[in-house]
């Protein structure tokens, strides 16, 4: 019986977060301290995210389970630096404290469907619009729920920028200096790449 409530408990957190994600992608938002989940839930979104992450890094970083790791880590990290960084920015513009982590995740997970795109690249120009789309709903929603401009919810994304170059560029060293990362390996992958799309 127990195992059965918690089953029904996680397929109710579940249904609210995929219901929450079809409100959030037609521009219906609500306050951002009713974006609330259970930490399983939340847990299980990000790492998924950073599946997907890893899986369109993988020219670049290899499909090793080290690559995967930093994939995941990366998405935790820009989850709670976007989090943060709109938190501040709007509340200089007078919001108040929003505890916008939930609203930011929901918006995220939005790119899930994007895992698409890398069994069926024919998609690839639909994915772009989806991308286009995602930002626009999440800025959109940043506005409503800050009560700001546009202008003061881009220099949300600067500074969220700033960190994130900052934070990752650390993150990165850490794996290539613990031996996790090669490199070598990854200057030749980043020429490859860039070869690729000239």
């Amino acid at each position: 019986k127990i195992q059965s409530a918690f089953l029904l408990w996680i397929y109710a957190m579940l249904y609210m977060f995929v219901r929450d994600m079809w409100d959030v992608l037609r521009l219906r938002y609500r306050s951002p301290e009713t974006y609330l989940y259970s930490p399983l839930v939340m847990a299980a979104v990000l790492l998924l995210l950073g599946v997907v992450n890893a899986a369109s890094m993988s020219p670049l970083f290899g499909s090793g389970a080290a690559a995967v790791c930093l994939s995941v880590i990366l998405v935790m990290v820009k989850w709670l630096v976007l989090s943060r960084s709109m938190r501040k920015v709007l509340h200089y513009y007078g919001a108040p404290r929003l505890p916008l982590w939930g609203f930011i995740l929901v918006s995220e997970a939005l790119l899930l469907p994007l895992l698409l795109v890398l069994y069926v690249p024919a998609l690839a120009a639909f994915a772009l619009l989806w991308q286009a789309w995602v930002f626009v709903v999440q800025v959109r929603g940043l506005m409503w729920m800050g009560n700001a401009t546009v202008g003061r919810v881009l220099v949300g994304y600067v500074l969220y920028g700033i960190g994130m170059l900052c934070v990752g560029t650390v993150i990165l060293m850490l794996f290539i200096n613990a031996g996790w990362l090669d490199m070598e390996t990854l200057k030749q992958n980043l020429q490859a790449v860039m070869s690729a799309r000239q």
